[in-house]
């Protein structure tokens, strides 16, 4: 726990008492010395959480020399947050960000942000539309918006390595999800899925949610080249926002998917362009 978050300039790790256990984060705090703004950054799963920190501490300095605080969660059963991953659930990872919220409320915020990356921008759009809550900001990197497709992707690491395995059984990504819909935990690169985190993944699209309760949308999609546009997944998402009548806007960035790269990759362009989308 931190006493007092405007009294220190360095980055500064805490814990959160949760119901289900104590969340580790960081908090880098504002460089002008006001808190009374902060973005939650909302990981992204599995390896592509631990590929990404680079990207996103760098981002959180950028934020706090604007004048944002930044606390970047550890949600239960990942980094170095209590419980085992295989302890993790969908529900409780909404729980997670609420209990992140509370906090710092307790702490005179008065306006916080929700900055999600990739499966960590749909679970941030999940829990608005579901809790109904305030957001100032929503910031999007490379969200998944069809929570099927990307458990199907992730399975196929099974699959992948069953291949190169001649001893191990050769499976098929439908038997795994099935499985899980059977209320099965299975392992999958190194990772045992709990049920509970997966199935409610499997009926979860953002074009379905209500985000009416953010002011702001901003969605940044990562593209091989200045001649590729956003995809059309993600203008559409955006145009219906927009129907909506909320402030949306999507962007392409020229730049490697450092979330999944063999090496850790910088991407400055996002960087800059997120950091002025808080303008």
């Amino acid at each position: 726990m931190v006493a007092n978050l405007s009294i220190s300039s360095n980055v500064m790790p805490l814990y959160i008492p949760s119901q289900a256990g104590d969340l580790f984060a960081l908090f880098y705090p504002s460089a002008t010395g006001s808190h009374k703004k902060v973005v939650i950054h909302i990981p992204a799963f599995a390896e592509e959480m631990n590929k990404s920190r680079r990207m996103v501490a760098l981002q959180a300095r950028m934020f706090s020399d604007q004048g944002y605080g930044v606390l970047i969660l550890d949600l239960l059963g990942t980094g170095d947050s209590s419980g085992d991953f295989s302890d993790a659930t969908w529900l409780i990872w909404q729980q997670n960000i609420q209990t992140a919220m509370d906090w710092l409320l307790q702490q005179g915020i008065e306006s916080i942000s929700l900055w999600g990356l990739r499966i960590g921008a749909l679970l941030a759009m999940d829990f608005i539309a579901k809790t109904r809550t305030n957001v100032d900001k929503l910031i999007c990197w490379q969200p998944v918006t069809n929570g099927e497709m990307f458990v199907m992707q992730f399975l196929r690491l099974r699959v992948a390595a069953a291949v190169m395995d001649r001893n191990a059984p050769q499976e098929k990504t439908s038997d795994l999800k099935q499985q899980l819909v059977e209320g099965k935990a299975i392992e999958v690169a190194g990772y045992l899925l709990n049920p509970e985190l997966v199935k409610p993944l499997l009926a979860l699209k953002a074009s379905a949610l209500d985000l009416s309760s953010v002011k702001t949308i901003r969605l940044f999609e990562m593209v091989a080249s200045e001649d590729k546009g956003v995809s059309s997944v993600n203008v559409n998402f955006i145009e219906e926002l927009i129907r909506k009548g909320q402030d949306a806007i999507a962007k392409a960035i020229v730049g490697t998917p450092f979330w999944s790269t063999q090496e850790i990759a910088e991407v400055p362009q996002l960087l800059t362009k997120t950091l002025a989308s808080l303008s």
